[in-house]
């Protein structure tokens, strides 16, 4: 596998929950002049992968195939609580893989959670630990900017999030349902003939 010794060195490090240093899309510039072309091919695998989707591209990365696998884990996992709690079958829902031990416990740490937002914090920064764990010895290599550029992905997501704009979505989604549900009812009284 090519090293990529100086751009990989330039690459400035950060921890999770800082905004990332620099944006997806100049990184994505960086990586279109520092990166062989050849190797270029297989940055939309790291999509892919990031969503438990499988491409055969990413057989070129011990890294992606690596989170795919936790990736896919997780998401099983995932899967099997939210079934489990809604007495559902969970095999329409399941993707073939396994659950390994890392994608369990990211899992369980989304389920342990006291609200939907804390959970979803707690899959990205699992999914951080996955990262930074998949991708420890690689440094200088192509596996370890696909891994930076997961990692920016990831704070990008993390630093998406923002209570009042939730806030303001779920209001919006709720009248939504409120206003449908009234509609339903008011059909109703017209069909039976009687008032609600």
């Amino acid at each position: 596998m090519k090293h990529y010794w100086y751009f990989a060195s330039t690459l400035t490090s950060f921890p999770f929950g800082s905004p990332p240093p620099v944006s997806v899309q100049a990184f994505d510039e960086l990586c279109s002049r520092m990166i062989d072309k050849s190797d270029l091919e297989i940055f939309p695998c790291i999509e892919e992968a990031r969503n438990g989707r499988f491409s055969e591209s990413m057989k070129k990365s011990a890294f992606l195939m690596s989170y795919f696998e936790f990736e896919r884990g997780l998401r099983n996992a995932l899967v099997v609580f939210r079934t489990r709690a809604s007495k559902q079958d969970a095999s329409q829902w399941m993707r073939p893989g396994d659950i390994n031990p890392d994608s369990l416990k990211a899992a369980q740490a989304a389920q342990a959670a006291s609200d939907p937002l804390q959970a979803e914090f707690a899959i990205e920064r699992e999914r951080w630990n996955a990262v930074e764990r998949l991708s420890a010895l690689s440094a200088f290599e192509l596996d370890y900017i696909l891994a930076y550029k997961m990692k920016l992905l990831i704070a990008s997501r993390y630093a998406s999030f923002d209570r009042n704009r939730g806030m303001q979505g779920f209001n919006i989604l709720y009248q939504d349902i409120v206003n449908a549900a009234a509609a339903v009812d008011a059909a109703s009284a017209f069909d039976t003939g009687v008032a609600t």
